[in-house]
C-alpha cells in the first residue's frame, strides 16, 4: 500500500511545473518614487511624493508605515481635505488602533471637527472587538525582550557579564514563549483585527526569538492571517527565513545574517534559495530589493555600534567539512576536540542516542542538512529514551518533513517507519514536494545532470569555478550512480587528480563524505586490492556496504586517522 501511494505522488510532483511570476511593475515604481524623499523636503513637497505612490494603487498605500506617514504629513502641510479622506480611510483598515485618534496629542482637534462623530461611529462599529489587554500584555513582553538585547549593546562588555546577560535573555525569552503560547491557545492569534497591527507586530518579535517548534506553529497561523490580510506579510518573511535557517534550510527572503569570528564582528548572510529570484519574493512580501535591505543593515548595524565602520559583510566559507561535520570553523576548540555530525554518527553506531541527540540538533541546524544525516537523526529520535531532553525540541515528523525540504523521495527505508509517520508525510509530501522543486535553480540543475552524462563535462564543469550549490540543486541528490560509473574508468595516473575534484564538492557540502570515501575505496580497491577508508573491509561501519568479507584495509593503523580526515565516524 505505501509503495503505491509513494509511487502515485512521485507522479504528480514530477509533473509540477515551476513557473516564476513576474515582479510587479506597480511595486518597482513604487519603490522609486520612495527613493525620492529626501530629509529636507517641505511637509508640503513630501505630500506631491506620497499622493505619486498613493495613486499607483488606486488611491491605497499598500505599506502600513507609509499610510500613516501620508496621513501625519497631510496634518503637518495644513492639507485638510486629504487628512480627512485619509482618516476615513485608515480607521477602516484591519490594524488601525482607534485609541490613537483618542489620546495622542496631535489628534485631540478631530473631536471638535463636525464629521468626528461620523468618523468615531465608524472606528467603534469596526474595531468594538479589539482586545486592548492582549495588545497592552504583549507590548510588555516585547519591551523585556528588547531591554534583555539592548544590554549587549556595551562593547565593553567583560565575559562574565556577557554571561550573566546571556542567562537573563535566555529567562525572558523563556517566560514570553510560555505566556505568548498561552494567550494564543486561551485568547487566539494575534492578528490585526485582535490586537491592532502593534500588538501583532509585538507578538511576531516574540516569536522570533522562540524555540523553532513553537515557530513552526506561529509560522503556520501566521500565513493564513497574510493571507486574510490581517497580518504584516514582511513580518511572515522575516519568520519564515528565521525558521528556514533555524532548521537548516535556505532562506526564502535574505533577511537573517549571523554574526561570528572575533567580537561577533564578522558578518555573513545565510544561504538563500533561488537567489536570482530573490527580488521577486520579496516585492511579493512588499519589501525592498536585497540589495537596499543589506546596505541598511550595514548601515544600521554600525550606527548602533554592532559592528566596526569597516565591517564587509562576507559569505558563508566553502570549508562545509569543518563547519558541518567536524564543528564549528570560528570555534576556539582544536578542531580534533570539536564535535560535529561526525561523532553524532559515531555515537549512534554504538547506541548512544542521549549523547548523539544533541549534537544532531546543533550541527543540523546550521546549514543545509544531508538527507542520509537527518535519517541517521530521526532514526536516533526513535530509538531514544531521551524524549525529555532539552535539546530534543524538534519532532519526529519535523524530521522526517525536513528531509522532504532537502530532496528526499520515499524509498524502502520509509516503510520502516511507523504508520504515525508516515501517513501524515503522504498526506503532505506533494506540498512539501512542491516547494523543495519550487526555489531550485531549475536551470544550474539541468546543467549538472547531462554533465553527470559525461566524466569529461563534469570535469570541466568542476574546473569552471562555479559552485553548483546543493541546496539550489536536485542532481547531487541522484549524483552517485553515475558518479560510480566514472570512478570505474579511472586508471592510477588519473584518479588522485579526479577524487581532488570530488574533495572539492565535499567541502563545499555537495557530495557527503560517505558517498566520497564509498568511492573513493571503490576505485582504490580496483586499482591496488584494498581499500583506504575501510568502507569495503569487514566489519566497518559504511553506508554502502560490500558482500565481499575477504577485502583488507591499507594501513590499518591510522585507519581511523583517514577517516577522521575524511569526516567519518571511527571505525569500529
Amino acid at each position: 500500500m505505501k509503495a503505491i501511494k509513494r509511487n502515485a505522488l512521485l507522479a504528480v510532483c514530477i509533473a509540477v511545473s515551476i513557473v516564476a511570476n513576474a515582479q510587479s511593475e506597480q511595486w518597482k515604481e513604487y519603490l522609486d518614487i520612495c527613493k525620492q524623499f529626501r530629509a529636507d523636503m517641505t511637509p508640503c513637497e513630501k505630500m506631491e511624493v506620497y499622493a505619486r505612490m498613493d495613486s499607483l494603487f488606486d488611491g491605497y498605500i499598500p505599506v502600513r508605515q507609509q499610510k500613516m506617514n501620508y496621513m501625519e504629513t497631510a496634518l503637518q502641510c495644513g492639507d485638510t481635505a486629504t487628512f480627512k479622506r485619509l482618516a476615513f480611510r485608515v480607521v477602516r483598515w484591519k490594524g488601525w488602533n482607534p485609541l490613537v485618534f483618542y489620546y495622542v496629542d496631535q489628534y485631540k482637534f478631530l473631536k471638535d471637527c463636525d464629521w468626528w462623530p461620523e468618523l468615531d461611529s465608524i472606528q467603534r462599529a469596526i474595531h468594538g472587538k479589539k482586545d486592548y489587554s492582549y495588545a497592552e500584555t504583549l507590548h510588555q513582553m516585547q519591551q523585556e525582550d528588547q531591554a534583555a538585547r539592548r544590554a549587549f549593546h556595551n562593547r565593553s562588555l567583560t565575559p562574565a557579564e556577557e554571561d550573566s546577560l546571556g542567562r537573563r535573555m535566555h529567562d525572558v525569552d523563556s517566560a514570553n514563549l510560555v505566556k505568548l503560547k498561552w494567550l494564543i491557545d486561551t485568547l487566539g492569534f494575534p492578528t490585526w483585527e485582535r490586537v491592532c497591527s502593534y500588538g501583532s507586530a509585538d507578538a511576531w518579535l516574540i516569536a522570533q526569538h522562540a524555540h523553532p517548534w513553537f515557530q513552526y506553529g506561529y509560522v503556520k497561523q501566521m500565513r493564513k492571517a497574510v493571507a486574510d490580510t490581517n497580518a504584516d506579510p514582511s513580518n511572515l518573511a522575516y519568520l519564515e527565513d528565521r525558521l528556514r535557517t533555524g532548521r537548516g534550510l535556505p532562506q526564502l527572503y535574505g533577511t537573517q545574517f549571523s554574526s561570528t569570528g572575533e567580537n561577533n564582528r564578522t558578518v555573513w548572510q545565510c544561504p538563500v534559495a533561488d537567489i536570482k529570484n530573490v527580488n521577486i519574493r520579496r516585492g511579493q512580501m512588499l519589501m525592498p530589493p536585497l540589495e537596499d535591505y543589506v546596505e541598511g543593515y550595514l548601515k544600521t548595524s554600525t550606527e548602533e555600534g554592532q559592528l566596526d565602520s569597516d565591517t564587509p559583510l562576507t559569505e558563508m566559507g566553502d570549508n562545509y567539512v569543518r563547519y558541518y561535520y567536524l564543528g564549528d570553523q570560528f570555534s576556539l576548540l582544536p578542531i580534533d576536540k570539536q564535535v560535529g555530525v561526525t561523532d553524532a554518527v559515531a555515537y549512534t553506531t554504538t547506541g548512544d542516542c542521549c549523547k548523539a541527540i544533541p549534537i544532531f540538533c546543533s550541527r543540523l541546524s546550521h546549514l543545509y542538512p544531508f538527507v542520509r544525516d537527518l535519517k541517521h537523526y530521526l532514526e536516533c529520535l526513535l530509538h531514544s529514551e531521551c524524549v525529555g531532553n532539552q535539546y530534543c525540541y524538534i519532532s519526529h515528523y519535523e524530521v522526517l518533513e525536513r528531509m522532504v525540504l532537502c530532496g528526499y523521495e520515499p524509498d524502502a527505508w520509509l516503510d520502516s517507519l511507523p504508520d504515525t509517520l508516515t501517513v501524515p508525510l503522504w498526506a503532505d509530501y506533494a506540498n512539501l514536494r512542491d516547494e523543495y522543486l519550487r526555489y531550485l535553480n531549475h536551470e544550474d540543475d539541468a546543467e549538472l545532470t547531462a554533465a553527470l552524462a559525461s566524466r569529461a563535462d563534469f570535469e570541466a564543469l568542476l574546473r569552471s569555478g562555479k559552485n553548483y550549490h546543493r541546496y539550489e540543486l536536485d542532481a547531487w541528490n541522484h549524483a552517485y550512480p553515475s558518479l560510480q560509473k566514472m570512478t570505474d574508468e579511472l586508471t592510477k595516473r588519473d584518479y588522485e587528480a579526479f577524487f581532488a575534484l570530488l574533495w572539492r564538492e565535499v567541502e563545499r557540502g555537495n557530495l557527503h563524505a560517505e558517498d566520497y570515501a564509498s568511492l573513493y575505496d571503490r576505485t582504490y580497491c580496483r586499482l591496488y586490492g584494498k581499500d583506504w577508508y575501510g568502507t569495503l573491509a569487514a566489519g566497518v561501519p559504511s553506508a554502502r556496504p560490500t558482500t565481499d568479507k575477504h577485502i583488507r584495509t591499507a594501513k590499518p593503523k591510522t585507519l581511523d586517522e583517514r577517516r577522521r580526515a575524511a569526516c567519518l565516524p571511527p571505525a569500529r
